[in-house]
C-alpha cells in the first residue's frame, strides 16, 4: 500500500519502510489512541532503536495492543528519545555583531536586534550521523546541509517559514547560511519533484505555500551570483511545474464570462493524503468523526485536513463555512473544512510572484529562453482570471472563491490585500494607461476591514475563541512584512506608506513588549492585546522562533521603531 507523496510518486527503498511505521498502520494507531504524548506529533518525530521491521513483527506479536501501560513500555524499548537525530549547531557565518544591525539607531531596538541575531545560534540543527547511515529508523529526511528550523516542537525545517528566516539571515550577513538552508529547499525538488511541507517523511504528501523562487531570488539580490542562480533556475523551474501540472489537483478551470475567452486557470490546495495526518493523528481522528456524522466520506475529510495544513493556513475559518454562508465557527466547525473548493486569494498571488519571478531570473541571466514569454503569458493570464473570479467589487478587495457555488467567501481575512499587493495586484482597473487601478479603494476597504488592530494586523475578521489559531485575534508575522511590501510598493499617490510604517510600529512595540516581559519571541501574538502571544490551534504556544525573528530583524533594519521604548507604555 505505498505511500504516494504529494507529486504523485511512490515512496521507496528505506524511506518506505521508514512509512510504515511513521505515516500509518496498526503501531501509529495503537499508540496515537492510547494518548501516550500530549501532543501526537511527538511519537512520529522518535527514531527507531531497530529497522522498522523488527519493530513492526515485535508489535504483532504483542498481546495487549489497547493497553496504555503495555504500549508505553513497548515504546521505551523500541523509540529514542525525540529530537536526538538533530544536532545543535552553530552557523560558522554566525557574527555577534552583524553591520546592519549595528545602524539600527535607537539604543534599545539595537540591542534587541542583536539578542535575536543571537538566536540564530540557538536555532541551528545539523543532521547526526545516524541519519545518513539509517533512513529506515528515522521519520526525519536528510538533508546535505546544517538548517535553521522555527524552534519548539517544530524541529526541523518547514517550507514556507523558511523564506522569512532567509530573510532575517540575510540581514544579519549570514549569506551562507540563508544559501544552505535553500540548497536543502532545492534537494528535495532535486529528489521527489517539490517541496514537501517539512522534512520529515510524514510531510511528502503536502507542499506548502509557494515561496521557493522567492528566497532564491532574494539571496540573489545579496550575492549577485549569476552562476549560483543559473544552476538552481531549472530546480525552480520544476517546483512551478509541480504546482501547474494539468493531471494535479492543485489547479482548477472555470468557464470564462468574457466573450470568446478561454477558462480560466487558477490555482487550488490540495494534498495527497486520505487518512489522517501522522503528527495531528488524534485531532484528525475527532474532527473526521464529526464530519462523517454530517455525511462526509472520511477519506474526503481527512484529504481536506490535509489540504489544510498545506495551505499554511491551519486552521482558519477561510476553509469552513455553514451552508449560509457565514463563517464557521467553534470546534465542531473544523469538521466543514474544504480547502480543496475553495481558490485561495494568497496561494494565486504566491504563483503570480513565481511566474514573474522566473521572468526575472531568465531575464538576469541574459536568457533568451522561449520559456521567457511563456511565464509573461501565464502571469497575464493569471491577473486577469484574479480580476475576473477573486475581486469582490462591493468590498474593493481580493476574496477567496468558493467552487461549491461560485461566489466569493464571506469571510475577510488579512490575504485578501496582503498577498495582491505584495504581488503588485491593484484590481481590475489597473492597466498601463491606469497604473493607480483600484489602489486608494483597496487602501480605503483595508482600513474599515477592522483587522488593523493595537497590536498589528489581524489574520481574519472572525474571532473563533481560539478553535482555530489563523483567525482573529491572532496575528502572524509572515502577513505583517507581507502586508507592510505590498503596502510600500502602493503608488505613491495613495500613501501605503503610511500605513505600512504604522503596522511596522504597532508589530515592533507588541513584540518589543512581549520580549521585555518574557524574554520570547512567539510563533505568533495577539492583534488587539499589543504585547501578548497568539493561543489556540491544535498545540500549545510554541516559541524561538524563526519567523518571528526573521521579519523583526528585517523590519528593525529599516529603522523603524517601537515608539518610546524605553518605557514600555503598550504592556496591558
Amino acid at each position: 500500500d505505498g505511500m504516494r507523496t504529494a507529486s504523485g510518486g511512490r515512496l521507496e527503498g528505506d524511506l518506505a519502510r521508514a512509512a510504515r511505521v511513521f505515516c500509518g498502520g496498526p503501531l501509529l494507531h495503537a499508540v496515537q489512541q492510547a494518548r501516550l504524548f500530549a501532543d501526537s506529533k511527538q511519537f512520529v518525530d522518535m527514531p527507531l532503536r531497530e529497522d522498522p521491521e523488527v519493530v513492526l513483527e515485535a508489535f504483532e506479536k504483542l498481546e495487549k495492543k489497547n493497553d496504555k501501560e503495555t504500549l508505553r513500555a513497548f515504546v521505551s524499548k523500541y523509540f529514542e528519545e525525540v529530537g536526538s537525530e538533530l544536532v545543535a549547531w552553530t552557523p560558522a557565518d554566525f557574527c555577534e555583531e552583524p553591520p546592519r544591525l549595528l545602524q539600527i539607531e535607537d539604543k534599545n531596538m539595537r540591542a534587541w536586534a542583536l539578542s535575536l541575531n543571537r538566536l540564530w545560534a540557538s536555532l541551528g540543527r545539523k543532521p547526526s550521523t545516524q541519519v545518513a547511515g539509517a533512513q529506515q529508523r528515522h521519520s526525519s529526511l536528510p538533508v546535505r546541509f546544517p538548517t535553521v528550523v522555527p524552534g519548539g516542537r517544530f524541529r526541523e525545517t518547514y517550507y514556507w517559514d523558511t523564506y522569512w528566516i532567509v530573510r532575517g539571515l540575510l540581514v544579519c550577513g549570514m549569506i551562507d547560511t540563508a544559501t544552505a538552508v535553500i540548497e536543502n529547499l532545492l534537494d528535495s525538488v532535486r529528489r521527489f519533484g517539490f517541496v514537501p511541507n517539512g522534512t520529515r517523511v510524514y510531510y511528502l504528501d503536502r507542499s506548502q505555500p509557494p515561496l521557493l523562487t522567492d528566497m532564491a531570488l532574494a539571496v540573489y539580490a545579496e550575492t549577485k551570483n549569476e552562476d549560483w542562480l543559473a544552476g538552481v533556475l531549472p530546480l525552480l523551474e520544476i517546483e512551478y511545474k509541480f504546482w501547474m501540472r494539468k493531471d494535479s489537483k492543485h489547479v482548477v478551470e472555470l468557464p470564462s464570462r468574457r466573450p470568446g475567452a478561454k477558462p480560466a486557470r487558477l490555482n487550488v490546495y490540495h494534498s495527497a493524503r486520505a487518512g489522517p495526518r501522522p503528527e495531528s493523528y488524534l485531532e484528525d481522528l475527532e474532527t473526521v468523526q464529526q464530519a462523517v456524522a454530517m455525511g462526509r466520506d472520511p477519506a474526503e475529510a481527512f484529504n481536506c485536513l490535509c489540504s489544510g495544513a498545506e495551505s499554511g493556513w491551519d486552521f482558519s475559518s477561510r476553509w469552513m463555512e455553514d451552508s449560509a454562508g457565514g463563517a464557521a465557527l467553534g470546534k465542531a466547525k473544523l469538521a466543514t473544512i474544504a480547502p480543496n473548493r475553495i481558490v485561495p486569494v494568497d496561494l494565486n498571488c504566491l504563483l503570480l510572484r513565481v511566474e514573474m519571478g522566473l521572468v526575472k531570473a531568465h531575464t538576469e541571466l541574459g536568457s533568451q529562453s522561449p520559456a521567457v514569454s511563456a511565464y509573461r503569458k501565464a502571469a497575464a493570464a493569471r491577473i486577469e482570471a484574479m480580476n475576473e473570479f477573486l475581486w469582490h467589487s462591493e468590498s474593493n478587495s481580493y476574496r477567496d472563491f468558493r467552487l461549491d457555488d461560485l461566489r466569493s467567501s464571506a469571510v475577510v481575512s488579512l490575504s485578501d490585500w496582503a498577498a495582491p499587493l505584495w504581488a503588485g495586484l491593484l484590481g481590475p482597473s489597473a492597466s498601463p494607461s491606469n497604473p493607480e487601478g483600484d489602489a486608494a479603494a483597496m487602501l480605503e476597504s483595508l482600513q474599515s476591514s477592522g483587522l488593523i488592530q493595537a497590536g498589528g494586523a489581524a489574520s481574519t475578521a472572525v474571532d473563533t475563541k481560539g478553535s482555530t489559531q489563523w483567525d482573529a485575534p491572532n496575528a502572524w508575522p509572515p502577513l505583517q512584512l507581507m502586508l507592510i511590501e505590498g503596502l510600500e510598493q502602493m503608488p505613491a499617490a495613495v500613501n501605503g506608506v503610511g500605513l505600512a510604517a504604522q503596522v511596522g510600529q504597532r508589530w515592533l512595540a507588541s513584540c518589543y513588549a512581549a520580549w521585555q516581559r518574557s524574554g520570547f519571541m512567539y510563533e505568533k501574538y495577539n492583534a488587539s492585546r499589543p504585547g501578548h502571544g497568539g493561543g489556540g490551534g491544535e498545540y500549545e504556544p510554541q516559541v524561538g522562533f524563526g519567523w518571528s525573528n526573521g521579519v523583526v530583524l528585517v523590519l528593525l533594519t529599516r529603522n523603524w521603531q517601537a515608539p518610546k521604548t524605553s518605557t514600555p507604555c503598550c504592556v496591558s
